[in-house]
């Protein structure tokens, strides 16, 4: 079930991008949280609650699956090198000891400490920006994509991050055909989009509409970032649904679709390995999704930030990944 999440789950949510944000933000002097300093990483051990927790490695595999828009539909870029905005972002644990996979979606707008690379690749420091920017920083997709590892990984205090997945956004169409159309519910109005997709109409989405559903956001209900998150669980989980059923009904079909998004997708993870973890936990119960507490606010630059609630971070992490 991994992979069908992996795959799945990133295929998506991928479409879920928005580069709408700019890099030149003036750098922040204060860092991120206080959260620093209370891991070993020897150990990885957490101070939580008046107890020390460590980190359970023997039983969590962490994979981040990213969706990333190299040129917006609704918003253009402040620099053609910094195009490539993670504007989706999805860590996916798979959990051997309780047989489980759980997600925790991210918001784009997470400030967070990011690492900064100059026109040249040159390294120049941190700043505390959009996490959705730490992905824009790089001289190929790889490296972007460990520039996102471990902009997540130090937000989350350390904890290892295994693998990840970036899917570009046309992916979410292939998903979407290769399981023969997600059936939803519109809630909002995307007719700007496409005519037949009216608010309170019920459809399966067929090519292009699963982006606009996945992936809109300017002109389309609230606007806001945090709307079109909630309609991303919902393809999540009906796509989660489906791609079970597959793997049930055809052995087969994980390596088919991986196989399909290969040509949109970055990845280290092994194609034989993916599948094999994905039929070996397809059984694991998958809990709802979780999406970190903060609050939201605009920045100086007219952009939204969202400023994590240090707490709620804090007893998440001791609750899913230290024991």
């Amino acid at each position: 079930m991994l992979v069908c999440i992996a795959a799945v789950y990133a295929g998506i949510l991928l479409g879920i991008q928005l580069i709408g944000n700019r890099l030149e933000k003036q750098e922040v002097a204060e860092t991120f949280g206080s959260l620093e300093g209370r891991f070993d990483s020897d150990e990885l051990t957490f101070s939580y609650g008046g107890r020390t927790l460590t980190y359970r490695k023997r039983d969590l595999t962490n994979i981040l699956i990213m969706g990333v828009d190299w040129v917006d539909m609704e918003e253009s870029s402040s620099s053609a090198r910094y195009s490539g905005q993670s504007d989706f972002l999805l860590l996916l644990t798979l959990d051997r000891e309780n047989r489980t996979i759980s997600t925790l979606q991210i918001d784009r707008d997470t400030m967070t400490p990011v690492k900064i690379y100059g026109p040249f690749g040159d390294y120049a420091g941190q700043r505390t920006e959009q996490i959705c920017l730490a992905h824009a920083y790089g001289d190929s997709e790889a490296e972007n994509c460990r520039n996102m590892v471990w902009a997540v990984s130090s937000m989350l205090g350390g904890i290892p991050i295994d693998s990840y997945v970036s899917l570009d956004m046309e992916s979410i169409s292939v998903l979407n055909d290769a399981l023969g159309g997600i059936t939803v519910t519109l809630e909002d109005d995307f007719t700007r989009l496409d005519p037949a997709m009216a608010q309170g109409v019920t459809l399966t989405l067929q090519g292009k509409q699963a982006e606009y559903y996945v992936r809109g956001r300017m002109g389309i209900g609230e606007g806001t970032n945090l709307s079109r998150m909630k309609r991303q669980q919902v393809f999540i989980q009906a796509v989660g649904d489906r791609v079970v059923d597959e793997m049930n009904r055809d052995l087969d079909f994980v390596g088919t679709l991986f196989d399909r998004l290969s040509g949109h997708m970055t990845t280290n993870l092994d194609r034989g390995g993916l599948i094999n973890t994905a039929y070996e936990s397809r059984a694991y119960q998958r809990l709802n999704t979780k999406n970190l507490a903060g609050r939201h606010c605009v920045g100086e630059d007219g952009f939204v930030e969202f400023w994590l609630d240090e707490d709620a971070l804090g007893s998440l992490l001791a609750n899913t990944f230290f024991e």
